[in-house]
């Protein structure tokens, strides 16, 4: 039995299916640049102010009210 690279070297050899993974690839880059641009110009995560502030935060489960 031929291995998952065997069979994936076999196949990428043949021009349709080579011309098909090459514009995947191309549509996911793409896409991951898109995604990265747009964290990047929102700004910092929740988790990344709280951390430049140097405080800690906690989870909603383990917040309580006080009675004061």
């Amino acid at each position: 039995m031929k291995t998952h690279d065997e069979v994936v070297k076999a196949q990428i050899e043949r021009s349709g299916v080579r011309a098909e993974v090459e514009r995947i690839e191309r549509e996911e880059g793409e896409l991951l640049g898109a995604l990265l641009k747009a964290r990047q110009e929102a700004g910092p995560t929740p988790a990344e102010g709280v951390a430049r502030m140097g405080t800690q935060s906690k989870p909603m489960g383990d917040r309580t009210l006080s009675a004061e």
